[in-house]
């Protein structure tokens, strides 16, 4: 079994946003927190929480449009709210043991999608699964998303429109574009012992 992960970190997406992290196994599975900003003013902040078995158990997004909470129900389906300056959304969407979710500019439910399929995509081949994609306006969409494993660590990701890269390491963290001013950093989310 590998060691529990607790660690924070910051990267800087392709598109100039600063991503800050933090993320934390515990017996229930891992929890994701994780915030955007923009020229110094934040676009959007999440929660995710994943169960032991890699699925998504519950996203708690906020953004400049309001809240939104989705969480899987085991008839079926995923439901939730969007809560915004003109009152309150409820949300319901097709769900299933195949599909995943995604958030626009924020890549932590992408790279838990990736770390899922990384178990059964080897480098070179790709897998397309149904998705629900969570845009800055709280809007849902409903489609497909195809991951392709380009190397052990980086994944294309593509869909409606939409292609970018990501790149986690082995224990399922996002690592920084690579391009010079990354800003990249990753430290322990508790205090090191002291011997």
């Amino acid at each position: 079994m590998s060691a529990m992960v607790r660690r924070a970190g910051r990267a800087r997406l392709a598109d100039g946003t600063q991503l800050v992290w933090s993320v934390a196994d515990g017996r229930r599975g891992r929890r994701w927190r994780a915030m955007t900003t923009r020229d110094g003013a934040l676009t959007g902040a999440l929660l995710l929480e994943v169960g032991v078995d890699g699925r998504p158990a519950r996203l708690e997004l906020a953004t400049a449009a309001g809240l939104l909470t989705l969480h899987p129900e085991p008839s079926g389906s995923l439901h939730g709210n969007a809560v915004t300056a003109d009152g309150v959304r409820h949300l319901t969407f097709a769900w299933s043991g195949e599909h995943e979710l995604e958030v626009d500019g924020l890549p932590i439910a992408s790279a838990v999608t990736a770390r899922r399929l990384a178990g059964s995509t080897a480098v070179g081949e790709g897998r397309t699964v149904p998705a629900a994609a969570v845009a800055p306006d709280l809007s849902v969409r409903e489609g497909a998303r195809r991951y392709v494993r380009v190397d052990d660590a980086t994944w294309r990701i593509e869909g409606e429109g939409d292609r970018r890269t990501l790149t986690i390491d082995e224990r399922g963290l996002p690592v920084g574009s690579g391009e010079a001013g990354d800003e990249a950093g990753e430290w322990p989310l508790e205090l090191e012992p002291h011997g």
